[in-house]
């Protein structure tokens, strides 16, 4: 059997096709909806550059006594 374009089925062929994917669309819908509730909400807020350098500085100092002691 050859697959017709949706412009070429009927009214009656185009809701057999939609309600054969409506399961499909349903567990798809649930598993977004699973994973949306997995994901972790980020609250952090954009730095300006004079503290991003601050923190890359303690970072590297942290790393270095780090090395030191370790």
């Amino acid at each position: 059997m050859s697959v017709k374009s949706t412009t070429q089925m009927t009214k009656a062929e185009l809701l057999e096709v939609i309600t054969d994917k409506n399961p499909v669309i349903g567990e798809l819908n649930s598993k977004i909806d699973e994973l949306e509730s997995m994901a972790i909400k980020s609250t952090s807020k954009p730095l300006d550059a004079d503290t991003s350098r601050l923190i890359s500085s303690l970072n590297s100092r942290i790393k270095n006594l780090e090395e030191k002691v370790g």
